[in-house]
């Protein structure tokens, strides 16, 4: 009993640890942008930033590809034994390997695009710059930071790259015919991160490559099967709707819904560094009891809820001062955008801890991965509706009800599988 709780101790203190390290050193990674957002659109222009947006939005699809759903079922297996030192070494090998794959075969696609897409090939530089980030995301190891529950390391690469990503933005990038460069730039910066973020992994924590069995690679991709597909069902209502908006209405209404939803999903920062310290920590729990997890949920909730619910609010009554001093003039159009999408912070950090934080962890990955894929399947059917019509704002009023869908659809979910996170007679 004394061995267990002082262990549960130690528990409580490194997972404070890691939440408080991620606020002050993942400030950098939430500031930088909103700092870099403003320039880019005053000096490139809402046509030549929505371009840009547009070829971001198009190589996300790329790196949700080599992503694979790594972040969540190599999170969970790492977390779940984290002091097996040759184990770490094989699933990390494997989990490279398999994203260096889907990294070749997502460059082939997009050669294949570029090349026979007329809408691609009159930009084609500007999708293969994008596709520099790919290759970034595809080297740095999140999820083995994560597993391990050393976030920190996270903010302190990817804040640093951002930082001179930034500078150089500010140095290089001042009309619209430097777009390309301002891509090229983001986009290195990414690269940089990856090959930082990996190195330190090698050196830090010794980990070592050591060439996957055919069968650890299957045992590893069949892991993250319905999480992969989860993810890319997510992209459907996330990453999408630019992409969809700059096909179907343009890319300077392109831009208007980039803007606007960069800057409200901003917002989700106050619960970046909470939702990733949290998600080890409750795969940790999940081998003590049913009810410690079902706890612990409840009290996110209870600061979660509030937390979010004050800057959605002053994003709803201030978006005209918010546009008029982050854009100016041109940046009128991404007002109405910001109120429609204003509460999605509050609504998302919900979904994030009955889905993320409670529904994987108890393994039920299925439900979640159904739950997404509708609500992906809803988002595609009624934004292509609404942005004919309504352009922007019609992708922004579609994102915010598939939100609201997929919370309600996760209680439910739940529900059914007796894991109530909300406080009841039983749970009392």
């Amino acid at each position: 009993m004394l061995n267990l709780g002082s262990r549960f101790t130690s528990n409580q203190k490194k997972l404070a640890e890691n939440i408080a390290s991620l606020y002050i050193l993942q400030g950098l990674n939430y500031a930088i942008p909103l700092a870099v957002l403003p320039y880019l659109v005053r000096v490139l222009g809402m046509e030549m930033y929505g371009l840009l947006a547009f070829a971001q939005s198009f190589a996300q699809y790329f790196t949700i590809l080599t992503d694979y759903g790594f972040n969540f079922s190599a999170t969970r297996a790492l977390a779940q034994a984290p002091d097996d030192g040759p184990a770490a070494s094989q699933l990390f090998s494997s989990v490279l390997v398999l994203k260096l794959i889907f990294c070749v075969l997502g460059g082939l696609v997009l050669w294949g695009v570029v090349l026979t897409v007329p809408r691609f090939h009159q930009d084609a530089p500007y999708f293969y710059a994008g596709y520099l980030a790919v290759t970034g995301n595809v080297l740095f190891p999140v999820w083995y930071y994560q597993g391990i529950q050393q976030m920190r390391y996270i903010s302190i690469v990817s804040g640093g790259a951002r930082l001179i990503s930034a500078v150089a933005l500010f140095v290089f990038v001042h009309r619209p015919q430097d777009t390309l460069l301002a891509l090229v730039i983001q986009s290195c910066g990414i690269l940089l991160s990856g090959i930082a973020g990996f190195t330190l992994v090698l050196v830090r924590f010794q980990v070592r490559f050591v060439p996957p069995s055919l069968r650890q690679l299957r045992t590893v991709l069949a892991d993250g099967w319905h999480l992969f597909v989860s993810t890319a069902a997510v992209s459907l209502y996330t990453n999408t709707n630019v992409f969809l908006v700059g096909l179907l209405a343009g890319d300077v209404e392109a831009g208007y819904f980039s803007a606007a939803e960069k800057i409200v999903r901003a917002m989700n920062g106050l619960i970046g560094p909470i939702s990733q310290a949290i998600f080890p920590h409750v795969n940790s729990l999940v081998q003590q009891s049913r009810a410690s997890v079902l706890r612990f949920a409840r009290k996110t909730l209870a600061l979660m809820i509030p937390a979010t619910a004050i800057p959605s609010l002053a994003l709803l009554l201030g978006a005209t001062p918010i546009a008029r001093i982050c854009f100016g003039g041109v940046g009128a159009g991404s007002i109405p955008v910001i109120r429609w999408i204003a509460f999605l912070p509050m609504i998302i950090a919900v979904s994030n801890v009955l889905g993320v934080q409670t529904m994987i962890p108890f393994g039920l990955d299925k439900q979640f991965s159904r739950i997404l894929i509708l609500a992906g399947i809803l988002n595609v059917l009624l934004a292509a509706i609404l942005i004919k019509r309504f352009g922007a704002q019609g992708a922004g009023s579609s994102v915010l009800v598939v939100e609201a869908y997929v919370t309600v659809a996760m209680l439910i979910s739940l529900k059914r599988h007796n894991l109530s996170v909300f406080p009841t007679k039983e749970a009392s």
